[in-house]
């Protein structure tokens, strides 16, 4: 039988988990003046779950942003978000986001969107601006079917896996220096990424369709997973395994975090190797590295992504230890994630 437990972080004062990072903001115009705001970061972790090789630790990244936004996935069920082909004939790497709501919705890199004429799923977060068209930059996860099931997407509730999402992220952040080709390397990134995983789990879709894949593994291993809930005041999950973190996910808010949560922790459970031989990750040094990569993240390197269609800024984060992004609005983050190298 596999370990698993949950723990609450020790409390007690000045915690060598409690950590601040100064860092500069991104820098803005606005015709006459330009400033440059310097931000303190404090990150505290708070809860740790272990599942086979794996651990989910939740923290706290403050502050928080005091920009409004949502989640986008629950308005595609009211219709106050609709996705479709970018053209009737349909296009793989495009498609049309209308925001019909008075608020700003978050669709983030993890995001799978089933129907219309084949699966896609983000190549990066987007902030979609109240009642406008934004352009979407997608992969497709279902290689074998090209025909319409439904006229618009639908979101099946369930999440790209780190894996899947660091192949999308190492090739966006590519492009920066290899912009020709760029479009066609992240898909066939993930398509190779889905190909290996059905491999591995024994597992064969008509239309080689990455949802499937995960429907297959949650009736497969989802009962096996261990209690564990958002924790209240947190903004940020990171997993860890075989002794590195290997993602992480920053929300601007609690209450977005609070509807990703059970999705990213589902997606990092999937991954998980289980068995009496598998050992379960130490706590403390989870705690360490976690506040580590955090901290790295926020020091990384910055670069603009000309090619992004939402509102707000995007920036693709590299360095020697990770890739990852940062989408933020006049300095203020709404989705960070980072995925190890």
């Amino acid at each position: 039988m596999s370990r698993r437990f949950q723990k609450k972080g020790p409390a007690r004062p000045a915690r060598p988990q409690d950590r601040k990072t100064a860092r500069p903001q991104d820098n803005y115009n606005d015709l006459s003046t330009i400033n440059q705001i310097i931000q303190v970061i404090k990150t505290t972790t708070k809860q740790f779950t272990a599942y086979g090789n794996l651990a989910i630790i939740q923290a706290s990244v403050k502050p928080e942003t005091t920009f409004n936004f949502k989640p986008a996935a629950p308005e595609m069920i009211t219709g106050g978000l609709v996705i479709s082909e970018a053209t009737g004939a349909g296009v793989v790497g495009t498609l049309i986001a209308l925001n019909n709501m008075e608020s700003y919705l978050l669709l983030t890199d993890a995001d799978v969107l089933a129907g219309a004429k084949q699966n896609r799923v983000l190549n990066k977060s987007v902030l979609l601006a109240p009642m406008t068209k934004t352009l979407l930059d997608v992969s497709c996860v279902e290689r074998m079917r090209w025909q319409y099931t439904t006229k618009n997407f639908t979101n099946p509730g369930s999440l790209a896996d780190p894996d899947l999402r660091r192949e999308k992220a190492a090739s966006q952040a590519s492009k920066r220096i290899n912009p020709v080709g760029g479009q066609y390397d992240t898909q066939r990134e993930v398509w190779s990424q889905v190909s290996r995983k059905m491999a591995s789990m024994n597992f064969v879709s008509e239309t080689e369709s990455y949802s499937d894949l995960v429907r297959f593994a949650m009736e497969s291993k989802g009962r096996e997973f261990p209690s564990c809930d958002a924790e209240k005041g947190c903004n940020c999950i990171a997993v860890f395994m075989d002794s590195k973190v290997i993602c992480a996910d920053i929300f601007g808010t609690e209450a977005a975090y609070q509807y990703y949560f059970p999705l990213l922790r589902d997606s990092a459970f999937r991954m998980a190797l289980t068995g009496k031989n598998q050992k379960s990750p130490d706590m403390h040094e989870a705690y360490y590295r976690v506040q580590e990569m955090i901290d790295s993240f926020m020091e990384a390197e910055k670069h603009h992504d000309e090619s992004y269609t939402g509102a707000g800024s995007f920036k693709t984060v590299e360095n020697n230890s990770l890739t990852g992004f940062n989408l933020s609005v006049k300095g203020e983050l709404i989705h960070g994630a980072f995925f190890a190298k």
